[in-house]
């Protein structure tokens, strides 16, 4: 398994419908403090209105979606080298339009299980984009990145046994169930 470097070229991740670009600290800083105009400076597709006050999938409020954001741009503020792994906007490139994001909980064996040579994938598409198949592609292609341009083969993911659309998702990708339960999140893995 290698986790060198990447550089720009190896960073950009694009599936048939979908562009995967990673969201750099100033667009996070913008999206913490709802500042709309730095946020259309700043990213190359349109970032809803209602982004951060908006329901996802896995984060339900606004509280808890800003939470989210600052714990990932702290960690990119406490490690850079973290950034290939961190947060990612779905962007539909026909629209450019995000449509939701994804991560990684960070590099290799930063996961719920700590697994030393796998990924932990987690994803959120915005309600009305949904049932559209665009979890399935934003994780095959990341999964897909990450044993390309990383050689990893691992992956975890985890998520709530009430969330059928999400389940759906681990099934469709073969995801199995390990038989795990962390913070009320069933984990599931992939080999490849």
């Amino acid at each position: 398994m290698s986790t060198r470097v990447a550089d720009a070229q190896d960073l950009f991740v694009r599936s048939r419908r979908l562009d995967l670009p990673l969201m750099p600290a100033v667009l996070l800083d913008a999206l913490i403090a709802d500042d709309r105009s730095a946020i259309a400076r700043l990213a190359p597709y349109s970032v809803p209105d209602d982004f951060v006050a908006g329901a996802s999938q896995v984060i339900d409020t606004k509280r808890e979606l800003l939470r989210f954001l600052r714990f990932r741009r702290e960690q990119l503020a406490r490690d850079p080298e973290r950034y290939p792994w961190s947060l990612r906007a779905i962007v539909l490139r026909a629209q450019r339009r995000m449509v939701g994001f994804v991560n990684f909980h960070g590099a290799p064996g930063i996961n719920d299980i700590s697994a030393p040579d796998a990924l932990e994938l987690g994803w959120s598409v915005f309600p009305e984009h949904r049932r559209k198949g665009y979890a399935t592609e934003t994780a095959r292609a990341l999964m897909e990145w990450a044993t390309e341009v990383h050689g990893i083969r691992r992956f975890i993911s985890a998520t709530t046994p009430d969330n059928v659309p999400s389940l759906r998702v681990h099934e469709k990708l073969g995801f199995v169930r390990t038989g795990e339960v962390v913070d009320g999140e069933i984990i599931f893995e992939l080999r490849r």
